[in-house]
């Protein structure tokens, strides 16, 4: 078997470096005395959990933060830089996690924006740039047609169009944040193809990310980072997926067993579902899938496929075009929101903020939030304040909640202890079933592990988890079955016996199917 990390004879010219960087917002040091080197012909993988201070240090090195101490050099010289548009400038790109592309734009277009490389006389030879591109595209083996609105892409051909405009304006240093989030297997496969040629090419390539399977999968060094300051930094070979865990977090992460608890009873039964779109095809076309009890019944797909509606339609937020949804045996298709909640649905919204949480409101009041009016929180129509505080302190113990108290307001805490707060809240009432929309979506790996043992932990229990994610390692995991959603129909459902990240892949990608 060949080694994944083979030595490499790489120029160690520093093409960029951090010396000393520290930047603070307010009482809080984001960053404290980091220095660390980018080389040619190397890929640099940045770990650490949220509020580590890796995309601050990111952000510093492009120019979009100025450091309080320490400096950036670039090719060997101290720079200062006012903007982004200095560092693009002295040869520095960044691809950010969400795009900075004008849809209604072709790629070309979108390309050349800003770097159109006028004449004289203030005009563009549209003709020469487009021959430029095309060279570029054929030496990096990339797969784009120039004059389609960029809109009408895929995710992973706009994250071409990112990679090239860096190319275009002759980018040394490239910075790619959380590159494989909104990718299929075979398309994470095809970006680190593209991220090696790269750095044969000779270019230093910075990823940030928290899949770990994928630092070592394509990087030659890790930096790992812990509150603001570098905890480590090892070649990626000497190194192994565990150790950069305990570093980040500082302790073992252990991860819960998964077991099968699935029992008899069908818990949530899903027949002939459609829901319609304002305009254009349906969002969701005849889908039928059913829970037993006990069961995490995963739900994949590239976003935009039909998952937001789903659990739209089963929370009660959309209403059906056809087709009917049973909870524990009764129908509850035109049932509101809150009738569903009160027959046992819980909700782990994607969104913490629009959505899940009450950002200025205190702990207690959010883990009470649709229950405050029940006999536990209420007496006459008085909030019973002793039990309300309680609730909120009984969430703060059990779920490990960093905060102060349940008179904290939910503002102040972060991603990680917000989500907390939601799981807690929803796991309270023992629900029947459990729909949990990208439950670990921006938490560090150690909220991300607790989570996953409370949902476990429901499920063994009796409930039914609907998992929709966008992450394959979360879905692997925890899964029973998986279902892929592909436009708005189901395209497959596997048994956890034959869950296999290209498989499932291709079915995202609307090329195979599969029943279980």
């Amino acid at each position: 078997m060949p080694d994944p990390h083979p030595q490499r004879p790489f120029n160690k010219a520093a093409l960029g470096r951090l010396v000393d960087v520290s930047r603070a917002f307010g009482p809080l040091k984001a960053v404290d005395a980091v220095s660390v080197d980018f080389f040619a012909g190397e890929i640099l993988a940045i770990v650490g959990e949220n509020g580590a201070g890796k995309s601050t240090l990111m952000n510093i090195l492009f120019g979009m933060l100025a450091p309080d101490s320490g400096h950036v050099e670039v090719a060997g010289h101290k720079v200062s830089f006012r903007s982004s548009r200095d560092a693009i400038k002295a040869g520095l790109g960044m691809v950010h996690q969400h795009f900075m592309l004008f849809p209604g734009l072709s790629v070309l277009e979108n390309i050349l924006v800003g770097a159109e490389k006028a004449t004289r006389s203030g005009l563009v030879d549209y003709r020469a740039r487009r021959a430029e591109v095309q060279e570029l595209m054929q030496q990096f083996d990339f797969s784009l047609s120039l004059d389609q609105p960029v809109g009408k892409l895929p995710v992973h051909a706009r994250q071409q169009v990112e990679i090239m405009k860096m190319l275009f304006r002759a980018a040394r240093l490239i910075i790619l944040d959380e590159p494989t989030a909104v990718l299929t297997p075979h398309e994470k496969d095809r970006l680190f193809q593209m991220l090696g040629r790269l750095r044969d090419d000779g270019r230093a390539v910075v990823i940030i990310t928290h899949k770990l399977d994928e630092v070592m999968e394509v990087s030659d060094r890790v930096m790992i980072m812990r509150a603001g300051r570098k905890i480590e930094e090892t070649p990626t070979r000497a190194t192994s997926r565990d150790q950069i865990s305990r570093a980040m977090i500082g302790r073992e992460i252990a991860s819960p067993p998964k077991t099968d608890s699935r029992k008899a009873g069908i818990a949530l039964e899903v027949r002939g579902v459609s829901v319609a779109r304002p305009e254009g095809p349906l969002a969701l076309e005849n889908l039928s899938l059913s829970l037993r009890e006990g069961e995490v019944f995963g739900i994949a797909g590239v976003a935009g496929n039909g998952q937001k509606p789903l659990v739209e339609a089963l929370v009660g937020l959309v209403p059906l075009s056809a087709g009917q949804i049973t909870l524990g045996g009764v129908e509850i298709t035109s049932l509101d929101v809150g009738a569903r909640r009160r027959m046992g649905l819980a909700y782990l919204a994607e969104d913490r903020m629009r959505v899940g949480l009450a950002d200025a409101a205190r702990i207690y009041e959010n883990t009470i939030a649709g229950r405050e009016g029940s006999r536990a929180f209420s007496r006459r129509g008085w909030l019973r304040m002793r039990a309300a505080r309680q609730s909120g302190a009984e969430v703060i113990r059990d779920y490990d909640v960093a905060a102060s108290g349940p008179m904290q307001r939910v503002s102040d805490l972060s991603g990680g202890n917000k989500q907390k707060i939601i799981v807690g809240r929803e796991l309270a009432a023992e629900p029947s079933l459990v729909i949990a929309e990208n439950p670990s979506w921006g938490v560090d790996v150690g909220a991300m592990a607790f989570i996953h043992q409370r949902l476990l932990a429901a499920a063994t229990r009796g409930a039914a988890v609907l998992l929709v994610s966008s992450d394959l390692e979360e879905l692997f995991a925890l899964s029973d079955r998986v279902g892929v959603l592909y436009d708005g129909r189901m395209n497959g459902i596997f048994p956890r016996a034959e869950l296999d990240a290209y498989r499932i892949g291709a079915a995202m990608a609307g090329k195979i199917g599969g029943a279980a």
